[in-house]
């Protein structure tokens, strides 16, 4: 993605300048909204979602070279994301959002809407840990440039678990390293209704990490 230039008329005094907006780095709005606004710098050329689900990344924006996988054979084609069935360096980007919060980390998580919408799983912490490594993996080597990991840091057991920061630890371990990484404000967020005393702020936001396949 390159930026317009706006040209001087005495370059020799003052020189060409880009103008136009940049991505910010905090997004507001539905995953449809996130994924539309970073899909110029990152979906490009062919993409792989792996966890396709109903398609809600893709409401606003979907890439004209789009395969869509789903473990659910009700949503998708029943193929499993540790499991992918292409061969190496298939894509130039592939999409992963994997269930990222385990179930019980909030008060919430028996309410079905705050489950499809923040992930939600009857995994352990360390079950959710083994599922998106193996994830990560089949991501990394199926993808020759762009994987896009969505995730959360969640509190669960009574701790706080900083998820941005073990996935980007498992995907260091994958092969990938660290691109960027957005923040995705959502709403409110998840809890609330029934804490009579707060111990921690709220996590109102996700994240988006954009890892870069190492060559």
């Amino acid at each position: 993605m390159i930026r317009n230039v706006q040209q001087s008329l005495l370059p020799d005094v003052v020189p060409d300048r880009p103008v136009g907006r940049i991505l910010p780095s905090v997004i507001t709005g539905t995953n449809a909204d996130l994924i539309a606004a970073i899909a110029p710098l990152y979906l490009t050329g062919a993409v792989c979602d792996v966890t396709h689900g109903e398609g809600g990344w893709w409401r606003k924006l979907r890439p004209e070279h789009l395969v869509a996988h789903d473990l659910d054979s009700a949503k998708g084609d029943g193929v499993d994301f540790t499991a992918l069935p292409e061969a190496d360096d298939t894509y130039d980007a592939v999409t992963f959002d994997p269930p990222y919060i385990p179930q019980g980390g909030y008060d919430t998580s028996t309410a079905q809407p705050f489950a499809d919408r923040f992930g939600l799983t009857s995994r352990s912490p360390a079950e959710l840990w083994i599922l998106i490594e193996a994830g990560l993996a089949e991501c990394s080597r199926v993808s020759r440039r762009w994987v896009l990991v969505k995730c959360m840091d969640f509190v669960s057991g009574g701790s706080f678990h900083l998820g941005h920061v073990k996935v980007i630890e498992l995907g260091a371990m994958a092969g990938l390293r660290v691109h960027d990484l957005l923040v995705h404000h959502t709403g409110s967020g998840p809890g609330g209704h029934n804490i009579f005393t707060p111990l921690r702020a709220r996590r109102n936001h996700s994240y988006l990490i954009v890892f870069e396949v190492r060559s």
